[in-house]
């Protein structure tokens, strides 16, 4: 009897679409398909699932590209018909439709809202139908016919077929106007549907502030009884609360704790998503000590009990407050806390782990790696560490790695194990490129380029894709490094890494603007004759690829500077100066072009400053007295980046004591004095240090003329230059200040001059006192001593050592301070970290 009826009920169908126009060729297959396959006339359907099994069974894949075509091009004759009805229906005269006409367009009005969320068209249609169906008198129209208009919008804005604000804006509009007219005449009331529908995509698609108001609009409807389906559940507020912790804007977590607090006064008590979502509001709104603090008060205002989800949110909030200390105190009482009501999964231990590491603690390592232990030996599968494990511990080994160099290699052993892990079959333990970038960085930390480059081979062998991070770190490391052949290591490096880009073995990896930075570093820090050219033309291909389309390798600021420092140590002369000259230049013109990071800064002119005083010309003084006059001319006229500093006075002494000039000694002398005063009247930038007054000495060695006049007014500020030194507040002399004093005694006083040999024990023995011995110190005191007084100086040593004598040999009290290698590496690393290279300057001095 059932199945008498259903093929009844399905011929009806059939007529029914005849007589709406549809072709019989799709209909009755259609539809007839359709009802088949849903078992309607259970005779037919067992042959038809038997086929359908058999398709799936054995050809899977042409079973669903068979369906899908077939879906597809049903959909596709189904929309074409309906666009041709609309059009037809649309065109009838008002007045003119009958009851089974306008039954006709509700008909075809539910049909276009199955396409509404793939056909932009559908709602717009819909509302077109609608227009008419209002234009005639006799029709009857229910809310359910609204409703499916509203759905269509809702679709619209939730699968972006429109723009989503536009298709909820209108969706309220058409809300409002129905909620208007029923209270005009008491027809078509909004039911709870047409609520829910417009409130929800409203709380998906617009900004939290719209759903607000919507929700303020519901419950005056229903406080006032103008609509009791307006009724507003712990639903809707949810809803909204979710809305305010998503959109994460900065006032995100005010509005939902004001919303939970108004859901108090409204009666309704806020379940434990309500209060998560609080939480959530206030850590994307706002990072810092604020949301933990917020976080954390709700957490205690809770009157329900907070779970897994509520613990991990806040100590997630501590981890990211930057208040390390107190942070890591809080969630470790926390973690007590959640001990005592539950078993704390992998995910609040990895939040507590996480806030270890970004506490940046001397105890964070010891601390990650007890938490791991607990974990791995936990026989809870809820709280067994996960990679995101792994990866914190390593990221505190690699962050405290330059710290204790152990820690690297307790990094690299763990990596043998994930590895090791992964081949054995433990599945979701295999290492992933944070893994291997991590251990990477920790070997860049202690400086060990070799090891980092052998890690990211064991990368590129691997099944993990690396990216540019990974070859940038091991560049800029061995740009740094002083083993042989780094530079010729980091070039090769970066060929491989271009070519395996460019065949698409590395597609993550392209070479981006500090790939090539790194490598003129590394051309920088080199002593090979023919590094400055290898320099010019890298840049050159950075210039080329760039205005061939490769944005990412548009030459910078700190380009430029490394190139200009490795003209000025090419030792090229007066083409190293002009070449330095020609960059600036180059510079200036793109920041008066519009480019402002390509404005020369501070870093810049004292790159040329060094290249000048290093060119061995005659005006090389002048030269960098000008370029000093032009930086402080730029400085008045508003260019705060390029105020002269200590290093920029320093090369400036350093230019004029290489010049011709006789009176260079008081020369240099007058330029520590304007150092001196300038930071006495507040350019803490100028403040001289025993770099500036060994300068000054060093001046003074190298005298111009054999003018006894001249020579003995430069042996006289020598002498003033070492007791200022002595007695200011800017240092005190170090080894290097000693040898050069000596040196310049030694050239500005004959071999027979009694004042040449009570100077140079007078310098020597204080050297003692101070514990500044060093072998330079002891080579120039061989060769400007008399045999006599270097016999007498160093007896109790030659007659334990012998003639040869080294460093090591000297009292431990007077060798105690000596940092000359230090010193030595401190002034060429500060010039280079100055050329904006390091975002550190790391002046070493005794």
């Amino acid at each position: 009897m059932q199945q008498a009826y259903c093929i009844i009920f399905c011929s009806f169908v059939v007529q029914l679409i005849h007589v709406a126009g549809f072709t019989s060729s799709f209909s009755v297959r259609h539809l007839t398909n359709r009802r088949l396959q849903r078992g309607s006339v259970p005779a037919l359907a067992g042959q038809f699932t038997e086929n359908e099994r058999y398709h799936r069974r054995h050809r899977p894949e042409a079973f669903r590209k068979e369906r899908r075509n077939y879906d597809d091009s049903s959909n596709r004759q189904r929309k074409e018909w309906l666009e041709q009805t609309t059009k037809r229906l649309l065109a009838v005269s008002t007045g003119s439709l009958d009851k089974g006409k306008w039954h006709e367009i509700i008909s075809i009005l539910s049909a276009w809202s199955s396409f509404s969320k793939r056909d932009s068209n559908a709602p717009i249609l819909m509302e077109a139908l609608l227009k008419r169906l209002v234009e005639e008198p006799s029709a009857q129209i229910s809310i359910d016919v609204y409703n499916k208009i509203l759905d269509a919008w809702a679709c619209a804005a939730l699968f972006k077929t429109h723009p989503p604000a536009r298709a909820s804006q209108r969706a309220r509009e058409i809300l409002v106007s129905l909620q208007e007219r029923f209270e005009v005449d008491q027809t078509l009331q909004p039911n709870r549907e047409s609520f829910d529908v417009v409130y929800h995509v409203v709380c998906r698609t617009e900004a939290p502030v719209v759903a607000r108001r919507l929700l303020a609009l519901r419950e005056h409807l229903f406080k006032t009884g103008k609509n009791p389906f307006a009724a507003v559940s712990i639903h809707d507020y949810t809803l909204l609360l979710n809305s305010y912790a998503n959109h994460g804007g900065p006032n995100a977590g005010v509005h939902a704790s004001g919303l939970m607090s108004h859901m108090r006064i409204m009666g309704v008590e806020p379940t434990l998503l309500c209060y998560n979502l609080v939480i959530k509001a206030w850590i994307k709104a706002q990072k810092g000590r604020a949301a933990a603090e917020q976080a954390d008060r709700i957490l205690e205002e809770m009157t329900v009990e907070p779970d897994l989800v509520t613990y991990s949110s806040v100590i997630s909030a501590w981890a990211t407050s930057g208040m390390k200390a107190h942070a890591v105190a809080r969630v470790e009482e926390l973690l007590k806390q959640l001990q005592e009501m539950m078993q704390p999964n992998t995910i609040v231990m990895n939040a507590i782990m996480s806030t270890w590491v970004k506490s940046r603690s001397p105890n964070s390592v010891a601390r990650t790696k007890q938490i791991l232990q607990l974990m791995e030996n936990s026989t809870d599968a809820l709280m067994r560490p996960d990679l995101i494990s792994y990866n914190t511990y390593l990221h505190a080994l690699s962050m405290h790695s330059a710290r204790s160099p152990q820690y690297a290699k307790q990094a690299l052993q763990l990596l043998d194990a994930l590895e090791s892990g992964c081949e054995s079959g433990r599945f979701g333990f295999g290492p992933n490129l944070f893994t291997y970038n991590l251990v990477i960085d920790s070997f860049c930390q202690i400086q060990e380029p070799k090891a980092a480059a052998l890690v990211l081979r064991r990368l590129i062998r691997s099944q993990v894709q690396p990216d540019a991070y990974a070859f940038n770190k091991v560049l800029s490391a061995l740009s740094r490094s002083s083993i042989e052949g780094a530079c010729s290591i980091a070039e090769g490096l970066l060929r491989y890494m271009d070519e395996a880009y460019m065949c698409g073995t590395h597609s993550n990896a392209k070479p981006d603007v500090i790939s090539y930075g790194s490598l003129l570093l590394a051309y920088s820090r080199n002593s090979d004759a023919d590094s400055v050219w290898r320099a010019e033309a890298l840049l050159k291909e950075m210039k080329m690829r760039y205005l061939a389309g490769d944005v990412r390798l548009k030459p910078n600021k700190i380009c430029y500077n490394s190139l200009i420092d490795c003209w000025a140590k090419s030792g090229q002369g007066t083409l190293g100066a002009r070449k330095a000259e020609e960059l600036l230049q180059e510079m200036q013109v793109q920041f008066d072009e519009g480019d402002a990071s390509m404005a020369p800064c501070i870093t810049t002119y004292n790159a040329v400053l060094n290249a000048w005083a290093r060119s061995n010309t005659r005006c090389c003084a002048v030269q960098a007295e000008k370029y000093l006059n032009k930086m402080w001319e730029l400085y008045h006229a508003g260019e705060a980046k390029v105020k002269p500093n200590d290093m920029t006075y320093n090369t400036v002494i350093n230019a004029i004591s290489k010049s011709k000039n006789e009176g260079k000694a008081q020369k240099a002398l007058r330029t520590l004095r304007k150092m001196d005063l300038l930071y006495r009247a507040g350019n803490k930038e100028t403040r001289p240090n025993q770099v500036s007054y060994t300068a000054v000495i060093n001046s003074c060695a190298f005298p111009a003329s054999n003018d006894p006049k001249v020579r003995r007014k430069a042996l006289d500020t020598a002498i003033f230059t070492l007791a200022e030194l002595q007695n200011s507040g800017y240092g005190h002399p170090n080894s290097i200040t000693y040898g050069t004093f000596i040196k310049a005694v030694t050239n500005l006083l004959d071999k027979d001059d009694d004042l040449r040999r009570e100077m140079i024990e007078r310098a020597f023995r204080q050297c003692c006192i101070d514990g500044q011995v060093g072998q330079k110190v002891l080579r120039y005191l061989r060769k400007a001593a008399p045999a006599d007084l270097y016999e007498e100086l160093l007896a109790d040593i030659i007659h334990s050592s012998g003639t040869t004598i080294s460093v090591e040999d000297l009292p431990i009290a007077w060798r105690m301070n000596v940092r000359e290698k230090e010193w030595k590496q401190g002034t060429v690393t500060g010039k280079v970290k100055r050329h904006g290279i390091e975002s550190r300057i790391d002046r070493r001095v005794a």
